[in-house]
């Protein structure tokens, strides 16, 4: 068995949804730049490298009407993905057990394909047959979505990928490897009398990777193949099979503004987008892109029209921090807003999460959480302000935009429910011993031991006293499952018990995953 299978059979890739990847997300960037993105909503996606579906999965069931395709190198990831797709019965999605050279150039066209963790890790070979394969499948309006490691940022990590591969001469087993990696994690947080020049990166890198999954720290690091490229040259690469660049997933990184004042005077120079971007990446010292193509004779605008922003549907996954006029994401990312015309907006929208509103929709309940000297600016309507401070917000991450209407997403919830029903998906996963559980906006909520079998019991057969309950009769009989819950006798345990399930419930209702009765 050749010894990258090996390692992707033995260490798994983390297989959970990519936000950037979804097709509904990819199509509201396509529209702003005029591209005439195919309906996510009946996409048909390719995956190349898909792992064990979590990306893919997620995407067949909440768009039943869409037709995904999943094509795998481990024999043991694609067998894990069949698995749970033909538990769901999900007829919409196939995963194959299949090598990308082998899948033809000619056949089917894809609205979206999506390669993401393959492209630098896979010989030149196959680089270039899957830019070949986004040339000749890709449909009109079509997207593919390609992830990859860049130069000049590659470099830092190419220096850690040498230490490893040093230190771990001689071990063959992905295991004894991984092992001796951690090893030498160890022996590089020696403390220093005086820091090198240069250091930090590594000493938040090495930071990172202590905590940092398995997967992550073999498939990123000690893998045979791991070969950045220039942005210029990956999108040289790309034309010759008939593509052009359209943007990137991380929008905010497309606009010289973002760097400052100085950086954004120095690249103005640049007339060619592509130049300018590389010439960007030098100052970021940009390691990594998740970069977006289609076909090169798609007609696009470079000028983005603020009204086509606005006319598509919002929603903001944010909550009011406590320094000031400051939101913050999930990932802890602040957002300050100190206009309170747009801070009201973002207020409506983060209260109809997991809802998405159209800025017509938001408007007047913005407008009437007001204070009356506030609302007298807001007389004459939508002022042209918001629309700019929307879209700073839009491609900084705060705000995104959805050509998916809330109600388009699958939610079952069986017929007599008494008591809260999660989906059946968050339920099979849950049973499953997965901790990521996928949400309708293409996140992945990780959940523990306990979250995971109360997500199994939220069937919609049981209140929540009769699902505390039941947790509590299994801890009688299992000193495991017990532990688990933090030992101690029921009347200790069922305070904990009740708090741990209303927080449970109302993240999953915060995410769209669960009904209420």
């Amino acid at each position: 068995m050749p010894e990258t299978i090996r390692g992707y059979d033995e260490i798994p890739y983390e297989s959970f949804p990519i936000t950037e990847t979804h097709p509904d997300r990819l199509a509201a960037i396509g529209q702003l730049f005029g591209l005439k993105a195919p309906d996510p909503r009946r996409a048909r996606v390719l995956e190349l490298g898909c792992a064990a579906g979590g990306n893919l999965l997620p995407v067949a069931w909440f768009l039943p009407e869409s037709r995904c395709v999943g094509i795998e190198l481990s024999r043991e990831q694609a067998l894990r993905g069949k698995s749970l797709a033909e538990a769901m019965d999900l007829n919409n999605l196939t995963l194959e057990h299949r090598d990308i050279l082998d899948f033809p150039l000619a056949g089917e066209a894809f609205d979206y394909i999506v390669a993401h963790g393959v492209f630098s890790w896979v010989p030149e070979n196959v680089r270039e047959h899957i830019l070949a394969l986004c040339g000749s499948r890709l449909a009109p309006g079509g997207i593919a979505y390609i992830s990859y490691n860049t130069l000049p940022g590659g470099r830092q990590r190419a220096m850690l990928r040498d230490m490893f591969l040093h230190h771990l001469r001689g071990r063959e087993s992905p295991r004894e490897r991984l092992s001796g990696a951690r090893e030498l994690l160890d022996f590089l947080a020696t403390p220093l009398e005086k820091t090198p020049a240069g250091h930090e990166w590594l000493q938040q890198e090495l930071q990172y990777l202590r905590s940092a999954r398995d997967s992550y720290l073999y498939h990123e690091y000690l893998e045979d193949r791991n070969d950045p490229l220039l942005f210029a040259d990956f999108v040289a690469a790309a034309s010759r099979h008939g593509l052009q660049y359209l943007a990137d997933s991380q929008l905010h990184t497309l606009f010289p503004s973002t760097l400052g004042p100085a950086a954004e005077q120095a690249l103005s120079r640049f007339d060619d987008l592509v130049c300018e971007q590389q010439y960007a990446d030098f100052l970021r010292l940009r390691p990594f892109r998740q970069s977006l193509l289609c076909r090169s004779n798609d007609p696009l605008d470079r000028d983005i029209d603020l009204d086509t922003l606005l006319s598509l549907p919002l929603y903001a996954d944010l909550v009011p921090a406590r320094n000031g006029p400051r939101f913050r994401n999930a990932a802890g990312q602040e957002f300050r807003v100190d206009d309170p015309l747009t801070r009201a907006v973002l207020g409506v929208l983060a209260a109809a999460t997991p809802r998405a509103l159209t800025l017509t929709e938001a408007w007047p309940q913005a407008v009437a959480s007001l204070s009356a000297k506030q609302r007298a600016r807001a007389t004459d309507g939508i002022p042209a302000t918001l629309a700019s401070a929307l879209f700073n917000l839009f491609v900084s991450g705060g705000v995104q935009v959805t050509r998916i209407g809330s109600e388009a997403w699958r939610r079952e919830v069986p017929v007599g429910s008494s008591g809260p029903c999660a989906s059946r998906l968050a339920r099979t996963l849950a049973q499953r011993g997965e901790a990521l559980i996928p949400t309708p906006r293409h996140q992945a909520l990780e959940l523990d031991r306990v979250s995971r079998r109360m997500v199994v019991l939220l069937d919609g057969t049981r209140n929540a006293p009769q699902i505390v309950d039941a947790l509590l009769s299994e801890a009688a009989s299992d000193a495991d499952w017990a532990r688990s819950l933090g030992g101690g006798p029921p009347e200790r345990l069922l305070p904990k018990l009740r708090t741990s399930l209303d927080r449970l419930l109302r993240l999953l209702a915060h995410h769209g995953l669960v009904k209420m009765p």
